[in-house]
């Protein structure tokens, strides 16, 4: 079946209830923040009442530096999702951040047939406005790894 205009989807969002929204709502104020447990201080993502380290309901959310190393990635190539259609190929990463925490999410400013030597790779946080209220974070090399370091 031929796809029409009127057929296309529209991106997909996150959704914006309970802690998760909490989450967008300090990206879309350009603030990358994890939870991070008062009792033991491990820091946690994906965001969640209780810490799996001590069981502590006790927390608040802290500022990331933003910074972290690329753990594993892969290149989509098929859009999935008729929203993806535009993006496709395109780089999504695991990021350990220095925190500790792993996250998911996309790798931008790269061209996908040059990700060679990608995993350890320093980056840093960028924020992409998907929607008037919703911003996504997002990584891109960091300058170091940019301007060679020895491995591009």
């Amino acid at each position: 079946m031929r796809r029409t205009e009127t057929d296309v989807a529209a991106p997909l969002l996150p959704s914006l209830e309970g802690l998760t929204a909490e989450f967008y709502e300090h990206c879309r104020r350009q603030e990358l923040s994890f939870q991070r447990c008062s009792r033991c201080g491990r820091w946690r993502h994906v965001p969640r009442l209780t810490c799996a380290g001590c069981g502590s309901n006790s927390w608040s959310w802290q500022r990331s530096s933003g910074r972290g190393v690329v753990f594993s990635y892969t290149v989509i190539h098929r859009a999935l999702h008729p929203g993806f259609d535009e993006a496709v190929p395109f780089v999504c990463a695991v990021v350990e951040m220095d925190e500790g925490v792993r996250m998911v999410a996309r790798i931008v400013d790269l061209v996908a047939d040059r990700t060679a030597m990608l995993v350890d790779a320093a980056v840093e946080v960028v924020y992409v406005h998907v929607a008037d209220d919703v911003v996504l974070p997002a990584f891109r090399l960091s300058a170091a790894e940019v301007r060679g370091n020895g491995r591009r």
